[in-house]
């Protein structure tokens, strides 16, 4: 048997170029074709904006509404967390069964229903409980979103959608983040218990928006190793069927087989390394320069706003200009882009005064750039990596990658940081060169499989 094809396979022919002016300047400005995807992108940045509200309150909540301890509650969020691990892999079951746009309904469901139970959360369990069920669904959706998308799109037009996706729900968040700051700092007595129902009913929302089934529109392929351009059919220019039909189980269904391919376990790998560079602007420069390097609390907090940005301004402008290109080379130029902004933390912010802060600043547009190339082109590849009949299984795997970061990451932070950052840097460094040598090699032994 042949082995499937993968996101890092060059199996895809190239496309003709655009017929219209509209359809050059969208493919120049990095935009997908959103003609009758308005329902998705409506239910894309209802369900962010919700998300962005509740964001400041995430941890707060509890301890503002209820009796439980801030240790009580991060006690709660790290068992429930926990325990929604294993379900990752049911998650991915049920989208190569349901299909992603019912699974993505489902999600939406369930964590409506999750942040309506925090409302009753009145003990330690009932804080389990209601958390477990909101990070379930979290599970469900980050199965079945790139699936959907996959679903979509294709080759380059692919690319553009999960970039346009980035930089839309980053400001979304952005904007929901803003509001849910405002109503708090209102002094408003409702105005945590609002935020929550605020949350419960975007998703609400976006679950009825995704019950009208939408139709891949087929777009220009983006090969990883150019071939000749070849004209594609008038058959393939044409609507297919809905994109929620789930595809029936074949000989790569299995999860053993799924096992079996170097060339997914090898992704797995790399992710699992690179995702560790997500952590500098989140985890690693708060804690960094705020506490070792003790320069004020704004630097840290204005870096990620820099971050944010600069992600929403440039995401899908930088996409379009890389999307001729295998996407494991841009992953490769990602991490080249990480490094350097490793290199320039280490070396360059041990220090105060204003040559800190600009090399603060400098590092995070690297890290930055870096983001803006990997994101699109990581996601891509994972989408894709396995046959459509196990995509959902696959992706509800690849995505504990970034689990496994989550965990160790911190304790990393916590016990070299301080005494230690010399060998942090050196560590981090490696693993994000990991990353992206892992994606290099993927390709190679896809293209000895072939």
């Amino acid at each position: 048997m042949s082995p499937p094809s993968t996101g890092v396979r060059p199996a895809e022919a190239a496309a003709g170029a655009p017929a219209t002016a509209a359809a050059r300047w969208r493919v120049r400005l990095g935009l997908p074709e959103l003609a009758g995807q308005g329902r998705v992108v409506a239910a894309t940045v209802l369900d962010a904006f919700g998300v962005g509200m509740f964001v400041p309150l995430s941890f707060l909540f509890f301890v503002l509404t209820t009796d439980l301890t801030v240790a009580q509650v991060g006690l709660g969020s790290a068992v429930a967390t926990a325990l929604s691990l294993p379900v990752a892999p049911v998650a991915g079951s049920i989208v190569d069964r349901w299909g992603p746009r019912t699974s993505l309904i489902a999600n939406n469901l369930l964590v409506a229903a999750g942040y309506l139970c925090y409302l009753l959360v009145d003990s330690l369990p009932a804080l389990i409980g209601s958390m477990l069920l909101v990070l379930c669904a979290e599970r469900l959706y980050f199965a079945a979103w790139p699936a959907f998308v996959a679903d979509l799109a294709e080759g380059a037009e692919l690319d553009r959608w999960y970039a346009f996706t980035t930089a839309g729900t980053n400001a979304s968040v952005g904007i929901g983040g803003a509001a849910g700051g405002l109503l708090l700092g209102s002094g408003w007595s409702s105005a945590a218990v609002s935020i929550v129902v605020v949350n419960a009913a975007t998703s609400l929302v976006a679950a009825v928006l995704l019950m009208t089934p939408v139709r891949v529109r087929p777009a220009g392929p983006r090969p990883l190793t150019p071939p000749p351009p070849q004209p594609r059919s008038a058959a393939a220019r044409e609507p297919t069927g809905p994109v929620d039909s789930a595809t029936p189980a074949g000989t790569w269904a299995g999860w053993r087989t799924l096992f079996r391919d170097r060339v997914l376990l090898i992704l797995m790998a790399a992710q699992a390394a690179f995702a560790f560079g997500w952590l500098i602007p989140t985890v690693v420069l708060p804690v960094y320069l705020v506490e070792v390097d003790r320069m004020p609390a704004w630097l840290p907090s204005t870096a990620l706003t820099v971050n944010a940005v600069t992600i929403v301004l440039s995401q899908s402008l930088v996409t379009a200009r890389v999307v001729a290109y295998p996407r494991t080379r841009v992953v490769s130029w990602a991490a080249v882009l990480m490094l350097g902004s490793i290199g320039l933390l280490a070396v360059g912010a041990a220090g105060r005064g204003i040559g800190t802060v600009v090399v603060v600043y400098a590092a995070v547009l690297l890290f930055t750039a870096g983001q803006i190339l990997a994101g699109p082109a990581t996601t891509a590849i994972s989408a894709t990596a396995a046959p459509a009949e196990a995509r959902g299984r696959y992706l509800s795997v690849f995505n504990l990658t970034w689990a496994l970061s989550a965990i160790v990451g911190p304790l990393l932070v916590g016990a070299l940081i301080e005494r230690h950052a010399g060998v942090f840097w050196a560590i981090l460094a490696v693993l994000v060169a990991l990353g992206g040598l892992g994606y290099r090699l993927a390709d190679r032994w896809a293209a000895a499989d072939r």
